[in-house]
């Protein structure tokens, strides 16, 4: 068999990727990359198999989708075509993730088994590693993990990330101009609702709630006390309006109780539902109150505001700084009577709503492109890793040597 002829039969089955993450957990905005990531590659590439993988194993009796475990990944690594790190708030090397949110086996290291060590393994396979627009937590790169940022970043066929504190962070280990910055991949959103099976779900589960519209959804989550202050004390500004309490991070403690018992026209739902529809809830809302930043972009996507107690000056927030209808409630009047009732209400996209998605879409035209690119030089780049490895380690123990003589001269 010649390599045309390989080529083509090889190409007769899907694209194989692996995306990687926290998609095992009850969190509307983790959960929804998976998701978006299959619709846009299947354009792009027709035939896809995307394969999450997280720490813990899920099947479709219970979750959206099925994921498979990092447990697993030494022997389904092989198998894969490309690496998709992220999205999400995923660079991180804090191990408090989210309560109790831990590997399922002790020799996966935490938190970097779901974002670091596949990218490592990526490199070491020759196959594409592509950073898709995640997230660098607000904390320091330890020194440890320099030399394989450095390596994974420099033998990346792609690197993407959503905010500029994380591009700074990562500029550390390769040139600048290879960071990109894009907005989140949930920019996309709108496009994909129209016409979605989540839209006839959700307007089912009004139904049985009995929630009529006009409605807000109000994140069920704590320090929103000042925007239900305002809902209750100016009431009569808003005599119709009725307020879905939504969970939208059950696994970060979100609850209804945290919402004030006082506030009228109240409706939970009894089970969580999946992210899809829970996007199909938020986009037929009139507006929406809370710190989810999927929340937030979810509401962008469907031309209605946003009221967040989050600071808009400080990590993955600065992106959504730049959109007039995004409100901190730093800024709320609170004895004006019109100023909620004169900012919700549904308008068109706004114009950098439509920039937004523009740049998603250059940046999945990216990720397919980088999917079908060949990366065999990485493999090269591996093996003068592994042979200097001995140095780094020597390097280390010497280090740790010394600063435990120092401390005892100390």
């Amino acid at each position: 068999m010649n390599k045309i002829e390989s080529d083509t039969q090889e190409r007769k089955r899907p694209w194989r990727i692996g995306i990687f993450g926290t998609f095992d957990v009850q969190n509307y905005g983790d959960l929804l990359f998976p998701i978006l990531a299959e619709m846009e590659l299947s354009q792009r590439l027709g035939s896809v198999e995307l394969i999450p993988f997280s720490y813990h194993a899920k099947s479709l009796e219970d979750w959206p989708y099925k994921v498979a475990s990092l447990a697993d990944l030494p022997d389904m690594a092989i198998e894969l075509d490309a690496i998709l790190i992220g999205g999400g708030f995923i660079i991180r090397f804090d191990s408090f993730v989210a309560p109790g949110y831990v590997p399922t086996e002790a020799w996966i290291h935490h938190p970097t088994g779901y974002w670091l060590t596949p990218a490592l393994i990526g490199v070491q396979l020759g196959i594409p590693v592509i950073w898709n627009a995640p997230g660098m937590h607000c904390n320091e790169m330890p020194q440890w993990s320099h030399p394989l940022l450095s390596l994974v970043l420099q033998c990346s066929s792609y690197i993407a990330v959503r905010d500029e504190p994380s591009k700074k962070a990562l500029e550390q280990f390769v040139d600048h101009d290879r960071v990109k910055l894009v907005p989140d991949t949930a920019f996309s959103l709108g496009q994909h609702m129209n016409g979605h099976p989540a839209q006839e779900k959700a307007r089912i589960l009004r139904e049985q709630l009995g929630l009529k519209k006009p409605y807000i959804v109000i994140q069920a989550t704590q320090n929103l006390e000042k925007f239900t202050d305002h809902i209750k004390r100016f009431r009569s500004e808003l005599p119709d309006l009725e307020f879905l309490l939504l969970r939208l991070g059950p696994v970060l403690c979100d609850h209804e109780s945290f919402i004030d018992r006082e506030l009228p026209n109240t409706y939970s739902l009894a089970e969580w539902p999946s992210p899809m529809v829970l996007a199909a809830l938020v986009a037929e809302s009139e507006g929406v109150a809370g710190h989810s930043y999927h929340l937030a972009i979810t509401a962008l996507c469907a031309g209605i505001p946003v009221f967040t107690p989050s600071d808009l000056s400080v990590g993955k927030f600065t992106a959504l700084s730049r959109f007039r209808t995004v409100y901190p409630l730093s800024t709320m009047d609170c004895d004006d009577p019109r100023w909620l009732s004169s900012r919700i209400g549904r308008m068109s996209p706004l114009d950098l709503m439509e920039n937004a998605r523009d740049e998603v879409k250059q940046h999945w035209d990216q990720v397919a492109d980088s999917i079908k690119s060949s990366c065999s030089s990485s493999k090269i780049a591996m093996n003068k890793f592994l042979m200097s490895l001995p140095f780094l380690l020597e390097r280390g123990k010497s280090e740790k040597g010394e600063a435990g003589l120092q401390g005892k001269v100390d």
